[in-house]
């Protein structure tokens, strides 16, 4: 039976999937032992499945674009790269792209099998750009090892403990690679919604269960974690007080494919090797 406190590790996690468990224990009030305890509980009952690392796509000189259909339907093209089912009857997916035009043409793919979206967000303004071999050499380890301590990765990168945490702490920043739980939504009877909204900059609100924001200008797409549907529901009452039109989704279940993003960093490694020789 899931308490509070084991809710309060999961949301946690959500907010920085790559805490210690000695600050988590300090942030709950909680012994190092009882931590340990409660994290190897959730770890052996399946509520946490593992971890994994969602890479934007624009870190890899791609673009990309949310977008929503009504679950008729599954589909698994290989541009998908996070896929959520959602309460609402709905799909959720991010997809990447060559260009925006390429994301529109993904679409209209995706609309052929699907029916129309019920949601769309492509930011038009982005700006995509090649990592460098020292971010790529980190996101490759972390793809490894999520909650590897900056001191294995230097182990396994050979790059100075200093230099790993300010780039890890830089990327995290700017919503370009963060650690995720893959939590099993079910047995852990936490809730975890995303609101589509175009006046975004209101949802201030939100800040104390925000994980993950992307918003282009005031449009944008505010990912969330709370430790119970009467929480949920608080927020989602005044998000709809603020923007009638805005489009709330709660997920049941998700997937992030990492491997899109490993195999698009190679190539970028790749092709900065064959340049230099």
């Amino acid at each position: 039976m899931m308490d509070l406190i084991d809710k309060k590790i999961l949301v946690t996690l959500f907010k920085d999937g790559r805490i210690s468990q000695r600050k988590l224990a300090e942030m709950l009030n909680l012994s190092a032992t009882s931590l340990n305890y409660r994290f190897n509980k959730l770890l052996n009952e399946g509520v946490i499945k593992g971890f994994t690392l969602f890479v934007d796509p624009n870190l890899y000189n791609k673009y990309y674009a949310t977008v929503s259909f009504k679950n008729y339907k599954e589909v698994d093209y290989d541009f998908i790269t996070v896929k959520v089912k959602c309460l609402e009857e709905v799909n959720v997916y991010t997809i990447t792209g060559n260009s925006i035009n390429d994301l529109k043409d993904k679409i209209d793919l995706m609309s052929k099998e699907l029916g129309e979206p019920d949601m769309v967000y492509l930011p038009i303004s982005q700006t995509p750009f090649k990592p460098s071999g020292v971010d790529i050499e980190i996101i490759k380890a972390l793809a490894k090892n999520p909650r590897a301590e900056t001191a294995e990765i230097s182990k396994e990168t050979g790059l100075p403990t200093k230099t790993i945490q300010r780039r890890i702490n830089a990327l995290e920043s700017r919503n370009l690679v963060r650690v995720l739980p893959l939590i099993d939504l079910y047995k852990a009877d936490i809730i975890v919604f995303g609101i589509f909204s175009e006046i975004i900059s209101k949802m201030n609100f939100l800040d104390s269960c925000k994980f993950l924001e992307f918003k282009e200008g005031d449009k944008g797409v505010l990912l969330c974690a709370t430790e119970s549907m009467g929480n949920a529901e608080k927020h989602l009452k005044f998000a709809r007080e603020i923007d009638q039109n805005s489009q709330i989704m709660i997920a049941v279940d998700y997937s992030i494919r990492t491997d899109i993003a490993l195999k698009n960093l190679e190539d970028i490694e790749n092709k900065a090797i064959i340049r230099s020789k």
